[in-house]
């Protein structure tokens, strides 16, 4: 059942908008830090860390403001958010076509950032 954002929970509203402004205040962050070259040079790494952090806040943000739809959690384009929510999707429904197998301890940090 898709939900419009007039029939969502004020929690859920507020919890969305909250998930969307951090991820424009984290995208903002890095844009600063990108800003002084000798440092994005050091940091490169990290940079693209926080870039993937602001996506996914505002992946999160986009499911909770849709209610939590099936249909958004399809538009997930982040490999790493769109294979966990592929496992909720009812199966006949789904495209996910990789099992949803919980990670392991070492597959954490899938981009080696923090070595």
């Amino acid at each position: 059942m898709i939900h419009e954002p007039k029939f969502l929970a004020p929690k859920f509203v507020a919890m969305a908008e909250v998930l969307g402004e951090l991820g424009a205040e984290i995208e903002a962050l890095g844009e600063v830090l990108c800003r002084d070259e000798d440092f994005a040079a050091r940091h490169v790494r990290e940079l693209q860390a926080i870039d993937l952090i602001a996506q996914k806040q505002r992946a999160l943000a986009a499911i909770v403001a849709a209610g939590f739809s099936a249909a958004e959690m399809r538009r997930i384009n982040l490999e790493a958010l769109h294979l966990r929510f592929c496992g909720f999707l009812d199966d006949s429904e789904t495209l996910c076509e990789v099992p949803l197998d919980p990670p392991e301890p070492d597959d954490m940090d899938t981009l080696g950032l923090w070595e």
